[in-house]
């Protein structure tokens, strides 16, 4: 049914096409140039149904291209930190090419991914398409006219299965009307590590062992290291290697330009960009044939075309294509990063005395050959995307009514090609590790990375009028998706189907009303569950146009705005090829048991999860409330209150017995409820040639599981539900054991709870026990400090102007988050464990050895250090969990605009030129307390910059 009314559609929307015009002939084709306003710039974005600002009943935040291009970085999520109130964004890792921002729209809602991020489960649409987030990670600023996230039920209700989680809208540039210009934007700059939390030096990590070896021998102290190898430490004689300064530079270039052509007459309207962009990483790598810095180089080309014919007829032909090229050394930045950490200063200089790197079985990966000596791997990606749309308006049939017919299409291709070496390892001028010969640069040959189509199809029937107080914009669309990924083993398939539409009435400028709605369909559903009904309802009161307002010089707009709606996710734990729940999947090397008083394990085909015929899309239930203010016409107010209701949470049910004999199966359990408000305001004024300006907004939300199907547990304290996503749960630390809480034989006295953990020793971690049952195990596990995701998000900035100079600043910050820093950052936070290193954080550690002049049982912040596996002290707990908020200058920039009678003489129309800084300084307790950055915990740190560019139009 759905095809054949498609097929009638397009059929209509062809045949109309050949319909003789009044006052035009069919042979005489005039073609003329749409003339509109920058409708980016006074229109809500919407795929189909473009609606006044003033008249929006929706929730929606919006940042320009303009503001996106103040900061410098070749990923785009990266620019958005502090621009959309209601957007959180935290940047885990500034590896060129794998430094994408994980995103949340209002918080999280959903468990479906609990065991993901949690972050990244919106959406995102470019020019009324639905695309991935690494596609919009890549677009360069200079393509971008506006990116909004479409946050209540009125904004969402007609994406259906793809709106739960919110929706992330980008609208790219297009042409205007005027004479022909031509803009060129260049950006040069340094980047550096925004911290980088080191280990202790040889001498740090010796004094360090000695505490741990002696600890791990009865308290008796037995140094490893004698005093005189502490002191070739401290005086330079001793291998004393500082692995980050071997392997990584001060700072790295970074460069991107752009030119845009943009125009138009009334024949056409082009919008034209040409952006380049390269950014290379901190290592230090001797650059040669046979080696590679990481290096990301991107060329972005973007074409945008209007044209109308017969004041009938608007055609839109926009074209986007990318190439990108990464090389990076032959070897895992993960697993070098770990190195980097893991490795302890005084375990082999860099190289031996020949020359030859150092390496030992122990520590076989010499960090500096790892970049250096393993050849280089490169990967090439392309893609393609193009959007074509006709649109006729049909007013000689019927005042206001329109069709419309879209099709766009999306294709990536990613090829990979690496060469490969190896070194020997030497240790004291001998072989030392498990590779000791020398391996010759060679090629390993070209293979394919992975390989994505997406083809999307609209077709809108719209009508619009006034008639006297009266305005109506309503529309009906339809929308067809199909996605393959042609990736090999998982290669998978998406394909849905949408009917939305969307009416917004008008009463003399001051009530409006409006209805959306979508009935969508998705293939991972069984037949009977494909199709969901999603509808919404908002109206708004513009106050000021009321009578009694019309002529007030303070209240210059107020309207107020409410919604709700329903809207649905079709995302899930089984992404993919395992998505298709109502299917039996099976398992032919499966192990199954059989027996009675002897049970026997065998391998046969077995049931993988259990079919769940009743799987349907998660559904969301939305309610919004809020309030635009104008004041003076210089300040603006803006504030929204929401509540998400979800039901219907796909997720395993964990309550079902191990003897069921498979895997838990997945259905519609989970319920969840998020609730907050957010809160915005910015002022702007000019006295004489200063204009000044300030803003700052806040975003506030909290969720609580209402119901998860988890493993029972004992205790009420023990369960998720009740409590936030991604919460934090351990143990209660109470302190350190003490020595007066042992008997003389080192046994606990009587009347202190057992640890269940393991044998403890003074200066170990001490617990609560909470059921009071004089053991300390899993059932004293509870919540403690807060959720990962920040419960509040926030900015303030702040701009000057004088003449042709303008300086701005820009703040953002979390709050109300805390971290387990002991699984985000294990290698920096557990001593010696697994042969590893020790850092500043432990020098805090308990310790008492009187002879030694070592005493540090009234001031320790880290328990006592060992060589061994401590399963009592290396356990989540509160002791672990730290306050992850923090404050960082996101961006200051000071930049002057030549005036108009220098730029004329040299035949410019614009020319301004600008430094700027990014992330140079942050604020943030945990950072003061561990060392540790409270986004990037570990791995590749995250990046400031310094910069310096240019713009000039002609």
């Amino acid at each position: 049914m759905i095809t054949k009314y498609i097929n009638n559609l397009l059929l209509c929307s062809v045949l109309l096409l050949t319909i003789p015009l009044k006052g035009s002939t069919q042979d005489t084709v005039k073609v003329q140039l749409i003339s509109k306003k920058d409708s980016s710039r006074i229109f809500e974005p919407g795929r189909f149904l473009k609606i006044n600002k003033t008249n929006s009943t929706a929730a929606v935040s919006t940042v320009y291209g303009e503001s996106l291009y103040a900061t410098p970085t070749m990923n785009l999520t990266n620019t958005l930190y502090g621009r959309l109130n209601g957007l959180s964004v935290n940047q885990g890792s500034g590896e060129p090419g794998y430094d994408n921002a994980s995103l949340g729209i209002r918080g999280i809602g959903t468990i479906a991914l609990l065991s993901s991020s949690g972050y990244n489960t919106f959406k995102v649409f470019v020019d009324g398409f639905e695309t991935n987030l690494n596609y919009f990670s890549y677009l360069s600023a200079a393509e971008i006219e506006s990116v909004s996230i479409l946050k209540d039920a009125a904004a969402l209700a007609t994406f259906g299965m793809r709106g739960a989680n919110g929706v992330i809208y980008v609208t790219t540039k297009r042409g205007k009307i005027g004479k022909p210009t031509i803009q060129f934007q260049t950006r040069t700059g340094l980047q550096q590590a925004q911290s980088i939390y080191k280990p202790l030096d040889a001498f740090g990590y010796a004094s360090l062992y000695n505490q741990a070896i002696s600890n791990d021998r009865g308290r008796i102290w037995s140094p490893a290291y004698s005093a005189t190898q502490l002191q070739s430490y401290q005086n330079g004689t001793g291998t004393n290697v500082d692995w980050f300064d071997a392997v990584l530079k001060d700072h790295a270039p970074y460069t991107d330009a752009d030119l845009t052509f943009n125009g138009g007459d009334d024949n056409a309207r082009y919008n034209i960009v040409l952006d380049y962009a390269r950014q290379q990483a901190l290592y230090d790598v001797k650059q040669t044939d046979a080696t590679s810095n990481a290096i990301v180089k991107r060329y972005n080309l973007r074409s945008n075309l209007d044209f109308k014919m017969f004041d009938i007829f608007e055609a839109k032909v926009d074209i986007g294509a990318r190439l990108e090229d990464r090389k990076a050394p032959n070897f895992t930045g993960a697993t070098l990063w770990q190195n980097l950490a893991r490795y302890p200063s005084n375990i082999y200089p860099v190289t031996d005395p020949s020359g030859n790197y150092s390496g030992t079985t122990l520590y076989p990966d010499n960090p500096v050959a790892s970049i250096n000596s393993l050849g280089w791997f490169s990967s090439h990606r392309r893609i393609l995307q193009g959007n074509f749309s006709l649109k006729e308006r049909l007013d000689e049939l019927v005042p206001g009514l329109y069709l419309s017919q879209s099709y766009s299409f999306n294709s990536y291709s990613q090829s990979n090609y690496s060469k490969t070496a190896d070194y020997p390892r030497f240790f004291n001028g001998q072989p030392g590790g498990p590779t000791n010969v020398l391996v010759p640069l060679r090629a390993t040959g070209m293979s394919p990375g992975g390989q994505e189509d997406w083809k999307q199809l609209m077709a809108t029937v719209g009508y619009e009028k006034v008639f006297g107080k009266h305005q109506i914009q309503s529309a009906v669309n339809y929308h067809q998706s199909d996605f393959k990924n042609d990736g090999g083993v998982g290669a998978y398939i998406y394909h849905y189907q949408n009917i939305s539409g969307r009416g917004n009435y008008v009463y003399d400028n001051r009530y409006v009303a409006e209805f959306g709605f979508s009935y969508f369909g998705a293939d991972g559903y069984a037949p009977g569950n494909r199709w969901g009904f999603y509808p919404s309802f908002s109206a708004s009161w513009i106050i000021s146009n009321e009578a009694f307002l019309k002529n007030n010089t303070v209240l210059s707009f107020a309207k107020l705005r409410a919604s709700v709606g329903k809207t649905g996710n079709m995302d899930s734990e089984t992404q993919n090829s395992g998505r298709f729940l109502y299917q039996q999947y099976y398992n032919n090397s499966g192990t199954f048991y059989t027996g009675n008083a002897s049970i026997t394990g065998n391998t046969g085909l077995i049931q993988n999860v259990l079919a769940n015929p009743d799987i349907f899309a998660e559904q969301s239930i939305k309610y919004n409330a809020g309030a635009e203010l104008t004041l003076l016409s210089k300040v603006n107010i803006s504030a929204d209150v929401f509540l998400d209701k979800r039901s219907g949470i796909i997720s395993r049910d964990n309550t079902i017995t191990g003897i069921y004999g498979t895997v838990n199966n997945f259905a519609n359990l989970g319920e969840v409820t998020n609730k907050g408000f957010e809160v915005s305001l910015n002022f702007s004024d000019k006295k004489g040639e200063i204009g000044y300006g300030a803003w700052g907004q806040v975003a506030y939300n909290k969720n609580k599981i209402d119901f998860f199907a988890e493993i029972p547990q004992p205790y009420e304290y023990n369960q998720q539900t009740g409590r936030s996503i991604a919460q934090n749960y351990g143990l209660i630390s109470t302190g350190f054991y003490q020595l007066t809480d042992f008997n003389s034989n080192g046994t606990l006295l009587s009347g202190q709870p057992l640890p269940a953990f393991g044998l403890v020793q003074p200066g170990d971690l001490k617990y609560q026990d909470l059921n009071g049952d004089n053991i300390i195990d899993e059932k004293d596990i509870t919540s403690v400090g807060k959720s990962l995701f920040p419960e509040f998000t926030y900015s303030f900035g702040a701009n000057l102007s004088y003449k042709g100079f303008d300086l701005s600043v820009l703040f953002q910050g979390i709050g109300g988050s805390s971290v387990n820093i002991l699984s985000a950052a294990p290698i920096q936070v557990q001593a010696f464990v697994g042969n590893g290193n020790v850092f500043p954080l432990a020098q805090g550690a308990w310790a008492y050895y009187p002879e030694q002049g070592i005493d540090t049982r009234a001031t320790a912040t880290y328990p006592r250090l060992t060589t061994a596996a401590n399963n009592n002290n290396y356990r989540a707990s509160s002791f672990w969990v730290r306050n992850r908020s923090f404050l960082r200058l996101r961006n200051v920039e000071l930049g002057y605009a030549f005036n108009e009678s220098f730029i004329r003489k040299i035949s410019l129309k614009n020319l301004r030129l600008f430094v700027n800084a990014v992330n140079p300084l942050t604020w943030s307790k945990l950072k003061d307390e561990t060392g540790l950055d409270p986004e990037t915990l570990s791995g590749y740190p995250g990046i400031k910059s310094y910069n310096a560019g240019l713009s000039v139009t002609f």
